[in-house]
């Protein structure tokens, strides 16, 4: 999951730098937009946090992309065409002729196998996404065979990750790169990378300045027509209220972190529109399936019975401001096999039937430990007092205690928690980056709960090596259905982004995997 963090810096630097972001502003096709930035690096084998990806996706490209907000397609990019192997081992990719880096050097095979090699030996945060990656082969110049160890029919969707960028081999190497099995210490390259772009984007990375900005100009070279943007600037305003205010007023022209009730003021202000977009990140209701960490939540017509009393339409309306959609299951709504038409509803009655069946109608006690602060502006703690309150319905008498989130993460990681509130983030939008860690013994979050069904978890490691995607997409929903039945982990949401955007700007379209693609957005003048 990545990581999300946030620079120490005051808002006096949204507000110090208004004078000059407001005349950049004003300017057509100029696009300002202000985040809280949590830019660790700009090096495309390096980068792991939330803001990166957007500059990746402008400064750099990759082999495959999505189609469109189509998140179970995976098309060409780079490549003008790719094959997969009848076995799934092997993915072949033709380049597309006569594409120029920003250096004016043209991309070939070898920029596709140093830049995944030097991704595989930095040994930085990403690098995990070359596991399973057998090797990297520069057939001829514009013919790259990658193998895997195993098949993994999710394999394309992760190419699409940023980290997955081609770059200028011959640039990054003459600036102290280097793709050997040393690189995690050998490597040199990413002091220059922070500053400049080795990519073949339609924007060229012009400067960092930690803190304070990222600009972005218009590759006037561009393989594909040149963007209609001519500058981004991407600015550092931590404070949701202080980019309010500067999007209303017209000094930007996106506002990317305001909360539900910043978002109804843009609404009613109506000096900048708002664009939704469903994320992939979800928050989950995780319950234990040991008896030894809690008795009556081992057993299953218990967890049902909790599944059925929680108000999901209340949480969404009431404390989400309607800023959120809720999946059926782990896997978000969006993602092959994902059915909104599995999801349970609150039904009190039924969860009462369920703690009778189960020997427990006159209820039960047990603590509810979940990490202190807000998700999407919800505060945890206002979403474990919804949920004792749905519970004490049934019966079930739900003990409080919120705890420092390094404090809380310890002892869930450690499958040590009866109940808890937790929260998922992607690296890749494929079933399989749910179903795995989810619903296989001994993965990521299923060990947390010592969550254990064999059959599930032998039809979830099924799917990822069936690349027929009606036969995938049956299997995830036998997985869903298996899973909501066994009530180890319960949805809660899947949030929507609210961002504000100005009156002149079009195109502005929000994507799980990079935030925003600047290529297609143009701005006039006001």
């Amino acid at each position: 999951m990545r990581a999300k963090g946030m620079w120490g810096m005051a808002v006096l630097l949204g507000l110090l730098f208004a004078g000059g972001v407001g005349t950049a502003a004003a300017a057509e096709g100029v696009l300002v937009v202000a985040r809280d930035l949590d830019i660790r690096t700009l090096d495309p084998q390096r980068q792991y946090e939330i803001t990166p990806p957007m500059i990746m996706r402008g400064a750099y490209e990759n082999l495959v992309t999505f189609e469109g907000t189509d998140y179970t397609k995976v098309v060409p990019f780079l490549a003008e065409k790719f094959e997969v192997g009848k076995e799934g081992l092997t993915y072949t990719f033709r380049l597309r002729p006569n594409v120029k880096f920003h250096t004016g050097n043209t991309m070939t095979a070898e920029d596709v196998r140093f830049s995944f090699e030097r991704l595989r030996n930095l040994k930085d945060n990403p690098a995990w996404l070359m596991d399973e990656v057998k090797s990297v082969d520069a057939v001829d110049e514009r013919t790259v065979r990658i193998t895997l160890t195993a098949p993994n029919a999710a394999f394309l969707s992760m190419l699409v990750s940023p980290n997955f960028a081609v770059a200028d081999s011959k640039t990054v190497k003459a600036k102290g790169g280097t793709d050997a099995a040393d690189a995690k210490t050998a490597d040199k390259a990413t002091e220059w990378l922070d500053q400049n772009s080795a990519g073949t984007g339609p924007f060229i990375l012009t400067g960092w300045t930690r803190g304070v900005e990222v600009v972005l100009e218009r590759n006037p070279n561009y393989w594909r027509k040149p963007a209609a943007l001519s500058k981004v600037i991407v600015k550092q305003v931590p404070d949701p209220a202080t980019q309010r205010m500067m999007v209303g007023r017209g000094d930007i022209d996106v506002a990317q972190n305001l909360d539900a009730d910043l978002i109804e003021s843009v609404k009613k202000e109506g000096k900048a529109r708002v664009v939704e977009g469903n994320t992939m990140d979800i928050f989950y209701f995780a319950m234990t399936t040991s008896g030894g960490v809690h008795k009556e939540l081992a057993n299953r017509k218990v967890r049902q019975a909790i599944a059925y009393a929680i108000d999901y339409d209340g949480i969404i309306k009431s404390l989400m401001k309607g800023a959120a959609v809720r999946p059926p299951s782990v896997i978000p709504l969006g993602l092959l096999g994902a059915d909104p038409a599995l999801a349970l509803k609150r039904d009190v009655p039924k969860a009462k039937a369920l703690m009778k069946e189960a020997g427990v109608e006159k209820g039960f006690g047990v603590k509810l430990v979940y990490g202190t602060g807000t998700w999407y502006g919800l505060s945890r703690d206002t979403l474990a007092q919804k949920i004792a309150s749905d519970l004490g319905a049934i019966g079930v008498k739900v003990e409080l205690e919120p705890r420092e989130v390094t404090a809380w993460r310890s002892d869930y990681r450690a499958g040590k928690l009866a109940m808890t509130i937790a929260d998922w983030t992607p690296d890749f939008l494929d079933p399989h980056g749910w179903a795995v860690p989810f619903g296989v013994k001994g993965e990521a979050a299923a060990k947390r709960v010592h969550y254990d069904n064999p059959e599930t978890s032998k039809q979830a490691q099924e799917a990822a090596r069936i690349t027929d995607p009606a036969k995938r997409a049956t299997l995830y929903k036998q997985v869903q259905k298996a899973m909501i039945e066994d009530a180890p982990f319960v949805n809660l949401i899947q949030p929507k982004t609210l961002i504000a955007v100005g009156p002149t700007v079009q195109g502005y379209v929000y994507n799980p995997v990079w935030g925003v693609d600047f290529y297609p957005i143009s701005k006039g003048a006001k």
